[in-house]
């Protein structure tokens, strides 16, 4: 079986809660996430949430994944599968750690695991997730000027 892991993080200038506003207003996904373009469903823990990812190369894919853990201001996870999971299993985790000052450490990652993992998770697949991370910032701290 194999596993790949991207793993991103940057430091926004807000607090958790603001960061986790923005994280969890999926319907605003299409005006600034530049990776998911949609976004739909319950963050809770066993719901499902309908996703329309755009990756740096290649064709939009809609994704359906299960929320397996929701931490109000702390921790948002999902998996999606594709063709069961010895083919393809994605475990994308956001992280949010307070810092000094009102900050935020946000942390994007994903580990992706079956026989596609390869294909999907390539040596520049980390800069869409960092292209995430620029544009969260940038929402979260334009609401807080």
């Amino acid at each position: 079986m194999f596993t790949r892991r991207i793993h991103t993080e940057r430091e926004i200038d807000a607090p958790p809660e603001a960061v986790w506003d923005v994280l969890t207003d999926l319907a605003s996904y299409e005006e600034w996430n530049p990776n998911v373009t949609f976004a739909a469903g319950a963050l809770e823990v066993g719901a499902d949430v309908d996703l329309r990812v755009q990756p740096t190369r290649g064709r939009e894919r809609s994704i359906t994944a299960t929320v397996t853990e929701v931490t109000p201001e702390r921790t948002l996870q999902w998996v999606g599968t594709a063709g069961g999971r010895w083919l393809f299993e994605g475990r994308h985790t956001f992280e949010l750690r307070p810092l000094d000052g009102g900050r935020t450490r946000f942390v994007n990652r994903e580990r992706v695991r079956g026989l596609a993992a390869p294909l999907v998770v390539r040596s520049d697949s980390a800069r869409a997730y960092e292209a995430m991370n620029r544009a969260l910032a940038e929402r979260v701290e334009g609401r807080s000027a």
